[in-house]
């Protein structure tokens, strides 16, 4: 079987298509580092969370006396009871009153899920960038050809 062999023009072609993957591909390893980045932080926020809740129970805390965040960096001081049930937020902006024992069920649940697409989000990053490097090494094999022709 005979092979065929490209020409120039069909190799510089290769080229700008492989150098136009690696660049969409850049984007997209942007993209998922950013997702990653949340979700490292979501799961941070929600082990601070579930420690809280653990220590309150512990302790049995009953009176709280501090400051509350209220989001966006702003606190307000509070000084009172700590009911039996707080409230949970279980999507939607839905929030259900619940004992400290099933909110810590909740956010362990969570934890759970939030771990797997963490792992999930790193996997396709590695696979990503495997890609990437093949590609790149594609690229640089392609360029030399072209500079001794």
């Amino acid at each position: 079987m005979q092979r065929k062999t490209l020409s120039k023009q069909e190799i510089r072609r290769v080229l700008q298509e492989k150098i136009a993957r690696y660049l969409n591909l850049q984007q997209t390893v942007r993209a998922y580092q950013l997702v990653y980045e949340v979700q490292r932080n979501q799961l941070e926020e929600l082990l601070v969370t579930k420690d809280a809740l653990k220590n309150i129970k512990k302790n049995n805390i009953r009176r709280l006396e501090g400051f509350t965040s209220l989001g966006s960096g702003v606190f307000i001081y509070v000084c009172g009871d700590i009911g039996e049930k707080i409230l949970v937020n279980v999507g939607a902006n839905i929030g259900v009153y619940m004992p400290i024992d099933e909110a810590i069920s909740v956010l362990e649940s969570r934890e759970e899920k939030l771990k797997s697409n963490i792992e999930n989000t790193a996997r396709t990053l590695h696979e990503l960038i495997t890609i990437m490097t093949k590609l790149e090494q594609e690229i640089a094999a392609l360029q030399q050809y072209l500079s001794t022709v």
